[in-house]
Formats: C-alpha cells, structure tokens, sequence
C-alpha cells in the first residue's frame, strides 16, 4: 500500500476548520521579516493559490491588488505550461510515427508512391531482370 507524504497526507479540512486554525495562525502569523502571507497559508493548510487568496479574504486579511495579480498570473502560468507539455508529447508521438513510417520499410515505396515504376516493377529494373525481352510481343 501506497503511504502519502508531505501535503497529500494531510487530511483535508473544510473551510470552516481551517477558519478556526487560520484566526489562531492569523493572530501569531510574524510578518516583519517580509514573508509571503499567501505562501505561508498555503504551506500550513495544504490549499490551492485561488484557495489561499479567497481565505485570507474572508478571514479580514486586506491584500494588495498585486498580491492577487501575481497569484493569477502563477495560476495562469501554469496552466499554459501544461497546455505546451502536452503539446510537446503530442508533437514528438507525431514525429516519433512520422520517423518510424519513413523507416520501416524503403525499399520501393518512394518509387511506388512518386510513380517512378516500370511496368509495374520499380524504377532501375531492366527488362533482362524480369526475365522479357524488351521488344517481343507479348501474347494475349
């Protein structure tokens, strides 16, 4: 069995019991040595940056609009760089089949596919390699 560590072995609380942990937190939280108050309440309550921003509203704490810009603009970031993650795994499947269909068997396909074909045989075979002779008449 699978053992949980670090914030996911937390138990996950409702916000009604974080509030009764976040106003004893709140009233001992130091903020002289320029911490972070969203990254704080994050840490200690295992919540999301949207999460820890609405909280700390709702608990009487008065954040900056940079504050919440600059939790938007993380939350933003990292749904793109997870658009463009999958993205690239999509592209390199892509290339990853188009490499091993141009690999997988070249013998006569370009010559097939861009017509190069003699007779039904691939470009380059002489007619003594098919076993006829270039001129005869070849009977119905």
């Amino acid at each position: 069995m699978k053992k949980n560590k670090g914030k996911q072995a937390k138990k996950r609380m409702s916000f009604l019991e974080r509030k009764l942990q976040a106003e004893k937190w709140l009233a001992h939280f130091n903020n002289d040595e320029n911490k972070d108050i969203i990254k704080c309440y994050r840490k200690k309550f295992a919540v999301d940056r949207l999460k820890a921003v609405d909280e700390l509203q709702r608990l009487g704490v008065k954040l900056t609009k940079e504050q919440i810009a600059k939790e938007k603009k993380a939350v933003k970031a990292h749904q793109q760089s997870l658009i463009n993650r999958k993205q690239n795994k999509k592209r390199k499947k892509l290339e990853a089949q188009t490499q091993s269909l141009i690999n997988m068997d070249q013998n006569d396909t370009f010559y097939y596919i861009a017509g190069y074909t003699s007779g039904g045989a691939p470009y380059g075979v002489t007619w003594e390699e098919m076993g006829l002779e270039p001129y005869e008449d070849i009977e119905d």
